[in-house]
């Protein structure tokens, strides 16, 4: 199970590829995705993508959302790694569940 969470600002990817704040960092880039880690738990960010690989299956979509998006996967306890990059970008983390969410990512 994952869980997406978007910001309700807009930040700058180039600058998550080269987060580095309160022990979070990158852990690798991979198709031009970023891992964060705090060291034992990760969280995925993502540009603005327009195609899934599911199982070496591309999937397209249409996402009306044009910012960076960030996934936290089963297992994983984000906390720290959402503090630090809210504390950073001085944004806020919006998690799927939450009404403003669909605000952001829908025209």
């Amino acid at each position: 199970m994952s869980i997406d969470f978007v910001p309700n600002n807009n930040i700058s990817f180039s600058e998550v590829k080269t987060f580095n704040y309160k022990g979070v960092t990158v852990d690798m880039i991979e198709d031009g995705n970023v891992l964060l880690t705090d060291g034992t738990n990760l969280m995925w960010a993502y540009p603005r993508a327009e195609i899934e690989t599911y199982n070496n299956l591309e999937f397209s979509y249409s996402n009306p959302y044009e910012g960076v998006m960030f996934t936290r996967y089963a297992g994983n306890d984000p906390i720290k790694i959402i503090e630090a990059i809210e504390d950073f970008f001085n944004i806020r983390l919006i998690c799927e569940y939450e009404d403003e969410y669909g605000k952001i990512v829908s025209p």
